[in-house]
C-alpha cells in the first residue's frame, strides 16, 4: 500500500465539480486559497492552512491563485489500511474540516512528506501516519471512516492498481470468487455498476495526473485507458465540469 502525494499548481482559478476523495486526504495550501464545499457549507483555506477530508467524499473544489503568482498545494492521501480503529470517528462526524495552523500539524505533515519522498519502508511510514492523524485530531478533527468496504469499494481498489487495463466484469468476478450475475446484482444493490466504477477510477486517476504531473494530455488519456484523447476530454469535462486543459497552466 502507498501514500499518494499530489502536488498542485495553478496559475488560473480552477473549479472542479464533485471531486472524489477515496482516501483520508490532508491538504496544505502553500500559496493562494482553496475552497471546499458540498452545496450546504463551504470553507476557505488560506495560504499556510490545512484541510482534512474523510474518505468517500464528493466535494466541490476551487483553487484560487494569489495576485502575484501560482496556486500551490500538497495533498497526502492516507490508505485506510494504515489507519487504526482508534482513528475512527462517529458516522455523523463532518465530512471535512478546515484546520487551524499548529506547529505539531506542520511538523507531522512534513514528516510524512519526507518519508514518502525517501520511500521509507511501510512499517516506518505507519508511525509517521499515526503522528499526522494524531496531529489532525489535536487540531480538532477526526474523520468518519467506513468500517466495512462493500463490493463496489473492493472492485475500485482492484481497478485502481491498473486503471488503463482492459478490465472485464467476468474476469473481476472470477477473481473475487463470484459469478458475473452475482457481481452485477450486488453492485446494483449498491446503486452502482461495473462500468460506472471503471470510468470513475479512470477519470479520478486522470484528474490526479492532470493536476499533479506535466505529462501530455494524450499520454494521460492512454494511462487512463482511453485510446481517444477527445473521448477522454469529453468524459472528463462531463464528470468534473472543466476541460483538462483548463486545469493546466
Amino acid at each position: 500500500m502507498t501514500i499518494a502525494r499530489l502536488e498542485i499548481f495553478a496559475r488560473r482559478r480552477q473549479r472542479i465539480a464533485a471531486a472524489p476523495f477515496a482516501e483520508f486526504s490532508i491538504f496544505q495550501v502553500r500559496a493562494g486559497r482553496k475552497r471546499i464545499g458540498n452545496g450546504q457549507r463551504q470553507d476557505e483555506i488560506p495560504a499556510g492552512g490545512f484541510a482534512a477530508v474523510a474518505p468517500g467524499q464528493l466535494l466541490h473544489v476551487e483553487n484560487l491563485p494569489p495576485d502575484d503568482g501560482a496556486y500551490r498545494a500538497v495533498c497526502l492521501c492516507l490508505p485506510q489500511a494504515m489507519l487504526t480503529t482508534a482513528d475512527l470517528a462517529p458516522a455523523d462526524a463532518p465530512p471535512w474540516a478546515a484546520l487551524p495552523v499548529q506547529r505539531a500539524l506542520e511538523q507531522a505533515f512534513a514528516h510524512v512528506e519526507q518519508g514518502v519522498s525517501e520511500q521509507l519502508p511501510e512499517n516506518l511510514l505507519r508511525h509517521r501516519v499515526a503522528e499526522l492523524v494524531a496531529a489532525v485530531a489535536l487540531a480538532g478533527y477526526r474523520a468518519p471512516m467506513p468500517r466495512d468496504r462493500g463490493l463496489g469499494e473492493r472492485i475500485r481498489l482492484l481497478l485502481n492498481t491498473q486503471p488503463a487495463r482492459e478490465w472485464r466484469a467476468e474476469a473481476v468476478a472470477a477473481q473475487l470468487a463470484l459469478s458475473t450475475a452475482t457481481l452485477r446484482r450486488r453492485l446494483a444493490e449498491e446503486a452502482t455498476s461495473f462500468r460506472g466504477i471503471l470510468e470513475e477510477v479512470r477519470l479520478t486517476h486522470g484528474l490526479a495526473l492532470v493536476q499533479g504531473s506535466h505529462k501530455p494530455l494524450k499520454q494521460v488519456a492512454v494511462e487512463c485507458g482511453y485510446a481517444s484523447p477527445s473521448r477522454f476530454t469529453a468524459r472528463f469535462r462531463e464528470r468534473f465540469g472543466s476541460l483538462p486543459s483548463e486545469l493546466r497552466d
